[in-house]
């Protein structure tokens, strides 16, 4: 007959063995201990009892006074006696310093010596507690002087001693209830195995081990199989699981970074709020380093509670900057139809000119367009060397020479390269916006005027635009950059919350404030470092 394998043994059964012999492991040491710690207090117990029962002996006036007599038996004999009956002792004997037996609980050896055991300390009128076997059985033994009561010089000693039969005898006793401590211990580790064992395999959804394996290795080939960056994490927001893609598109070791908490390689991942909500999140996009990547947060959710949650992302850099140009196409479309209307217009009037022969006027008027136009392309030229925003600011200037607005630029302005983590689509987004509502925030102003500076340094980016239009007051000023909040009566509310996600993606900030001369200012900056 084969012998059972262990490893054909079921989970449950194994964790029940190995639980029950662990713990049966722990209290037949725990036992051992408090045995051990159970005799020492017994056999110091007995021996202070013993002690204790000598002293008093010792000095009591009758047997002091009877020792100095000249038949010390017949007074020790009887009080011994009754000590060791009322102390329970095997023996109480009293002798003299040769040793001489006055008291004993074998009436026969009264008179006679004492065994030859080691008494020197008590002879020298020290008190001691020792094991050894006379002429009775094995015993504890406590011996204490016995002095004159006048002179203080030793006349004898007296010697109180138990048993060691009966101090094993307390001792199993005691520890009776001790081993039944340890077997009610057992029962319950017993049950306790039973019900681990249970709940474990409940845990795992009634999983054996090989078959948990078989589904780690499937689930760890689909995720790598998946094109897409996978990156788990605990409630706490430690990675737990992150796969090759993932690795990839965020130029990690997957490996070093299991343990580590999410914000050192996603910053600003926003799973914090996923964990906290239990709410899903999809399509956000996140800057991690240079990388622009598209994400899906979702939480994890076992037995009804937030365990952790799972990003899953991909690589949108080109994508986004695609997109982000394709977004601005619309702007460039208003610009050229601003551009073509005010063309219309102005050949309107130069034929209007012409016709009533106002040839010089007709000039004139003709080539002061061009001239605005050439003016402000030459302060911008060379200074601000993104030909998207540089094409942005133009198309502006048409569209508020268009509507009557004096649209000024810092001669100052200066840009030469933006932020590594910035796109052109990121700042044609900001500053389009802005322009665009100051142009409809002058839109009935008496005086309409709108300016702009662009300044760079080694520290940051810094984009102000103001405008004439009225103040906006401090209830509406604190929530101007949420989704809805708008001071103009058809408006969306859009503008600039979208200006606001933008600039907390990419590190930036922006300030608004009335100017006290009249007007509102809109200040912006971008560090040129991440900062994360």
């Amino acid at each position: 007959m084969k012998l059972l394998k262990l490893s054909t043994i079921k989970l449950q059964h194994k964790i029940m063995l190995h639980s029950v012999i662990m713990v049966f492991l722990v209290l037949i040491t725990a036992g051992l201990l408090i045995a051990h710690n159970v005799s020492m207090n017994v056999q110091n117990s007995t021996a202070d009892k013993a002690m204790s029962i000598a002293q008093v002996v010792a000095r009591v006036p009758a047997v002091q006074q009877a020792l100095l007599s000249d038949n010390p038996s017949a007074v020790l004999q009887p009080v011994a006696e009754r000590w060791r009956t009322a102390t329970e002792a095997a023996f109480i004997v009293i002798s003299n310093m040769d040793a001489i037996r006055f008291s004993h609980p074998i009436p026969e050896k009264l008179g006679t010596p004492m065994a030859n055991l080691y008494r020197d300390p008590v002879l020298q009128g020290h008190e001691y507690v020792y094991i050894g076997k006379g002429s009775l059985e094995p015993s504890l033994r406590a011996n204490v002087p016995i002095f004159h009561p006048d002179s203080g010089v030793q006349i004898g000693f007296v010697s109180v001693g138990f048993y060691l039969q009966d101090i094993n005898e307390m001792f199993m006793e005691s520890f009776k209830q001790v081993l039944f401590a340890l077997f009610v211990g057992l029962l319950f580790s017993l049950a306790g195995a039973i019900y681990l064992a249970g709940n474990v395999k409940k845990a795992i959804f009634g999983l054996e081990p090989h078959e948990i394996a078989t589904i780690l290795k499937e689930r760890t080939a689909t995720l790598e199989a998946i094109r897409e960056g996978v990156v788990a994490v605990d409630v706490e927001g430690r990675i737990r699981l992150v796969n090759n893609e993932a690795a990839k598109v965020l130029g990690i070791n997957e490996q070093d970074m299991i343990g580590k908490l999410i914000d050192v390689i996603i910053p600003r991942n926003g799973l914090n709020d996923v964990i906290g909500s239990g709410v899903a999140v999809y399509d956000e996009e996140k800057y991690v380093g240079n990388t622009i990547i598209l994400a899906n947060s979702v939480p994890i959710i076992v037995d009804q509670k937030v365990s952790g949650a799972v990003i899953t992302f991909r690589d949108r850099t080109e994508v986004n900057r695609m997109a982000e140009a394709l977004t601005g196409v619309h702007r460039f479309v208003d610009i050229l139809r601003a551009q073509t209307h005010e063309f219309k217009n102005k050949m309107h009037t130069i034929s209007g000119l012409i016709q009533l022969g106002q040839y010089d006027e007709a000039i004139r008027f003709a080539t002061d367009g061009n001239i605005s136009r050439q003016g402000l392309f030459n302060q911008l030229n060379g200074r601000i060397r993104d030909s998207v925003i540089f094409g942005l600011l133009l198309g502006k200037a048409s569209v508020m020479r268009e509507k009557g607005i004096d649209f000024s630029i810092d001669e100052d302005s200066y840009l030469e390269e933006l932020p590594v983590h910035v796109t052109s689509g990121d700042i044609v987004l900001v500053l389009g916006n802005l322009l665009q509502n100051a142009i409809e925030a002058v839109a009935d102003a008496e005086e309409k005027l709108v300016y702009v500076s662009i300044l760079q340094d080694m520290a940051e980016l810094t984009i102000l635009v103001q405008n004439s239009g009225p103040w906006i007051n401090e209830e509406v000023a604190e929530a101007i950059f949420q989704q809805g909040v708008t001071t103009k009566p058809n408006g969306s509310g859009l503008g600039l919350a979208l200006v606001m996600e933008k600039l907390q993606l990419i590190g930036g900030s922006i300030v608004q404030n009335n100017l006290p001369l009249g007007g509102v200012q809109f200040a912006v900056t971008i560090p040129y470092s991440q900062g994360w």
